[in-house]
Order: structure tokens, then C-alpha cells, then sequence
């Protein structure tokens, strides 16, 4: 199985406002029962009609006060093949909803820890 999982920060204390709108217009789909949900989870599907793997994402909070989340995408494909889709997803999804620095995220995992 894919994985991947990094921490981010939203823009405000709702993830649907904060990530919703940029994760539907890369063309996730967000199932209604998340639209209101604490958490938000979103699936992408390839257009490739041999192999239709499915690309999950999860955001969650990490510390809803300080408004950081962490993102976890992931399919079923092989994790040591080179170039999956969820590779992909991921490559492009870090583009619009920013990793947080790593002197963030030493901040942001002691934070966790202490939760």
C-alpha cells in the first residue's frame, strides 16, 4: 500500500472552508457525509481505464486551536513501484495545501505528543 503523510496548517477552524474548494477543483470527489464533518476525507480516481486505483485523502486535526492537520494520502498500489498515482496526488496536492516547515513540525509533533 501507497502512504504518505505530512502536517499542514488550514486557514481557519473548519477543513472543509480551509481545503475543500482547491481539493475540488484538483478533482477529488468529497463524499456529502464529510461536508460536515470533523475530519474531511476526499477520493481521487485515475481516468486510466486498465488500472483504476483510488487515491485517498484524509485531513485531520493535529491541534484545532493552532489550526494544524495532518494529511494522509494513500491507495492500494505497491508502495516500491517508482510512479503510482498516489505518488502523484501527493507530489501535486503539497503544492496547494503546504507542508509546514520542519521547525514547525518539531513544534507541531511535540504539540501531538502532549494532546
Amino acid at each position: 500500500m501507497a502512504f504518505f503523510q505530512y502536517f499542514s496548517q488550514a486557514e481557519s477552524d473548519c477543513l472543509v472552508r480551509s481545503f475543500a474548494k482547491s481539493l475540488k477543483n484538483y478533482g477529488m470527489i468529497i463524499p456529502e457525509r464529510f461536508e460536515h464533518s470533523k475530519q474531511l476525507y476526499a477520493e481521487f480516481n485515475s481516468s486510466n481505464k486498465n488500472y483504476v486505483p483510488k487515491v485517498n485523502l484524509l485531513i485531520s486535526w493535529v491541534n484545532q486551536t493552532q489550526k494544524h492537520c495532518s494529511i494522509e494520502i494513500w491507495s492500494d498500489e505497491p508502495l516500491n513501484r517508482e510512479k503510482t498515482l498516489c505518488k502523484k496526488v501527493h507530489n501535486e496536492i503539497s503544492k496547494f495545501i503546504k507542508p509546514v516547515d520542519s521547525t514547525s513540525m518539531d513544534r507541531l509533533i511535540e504539540s501531538y505528543k502532549n494532546t
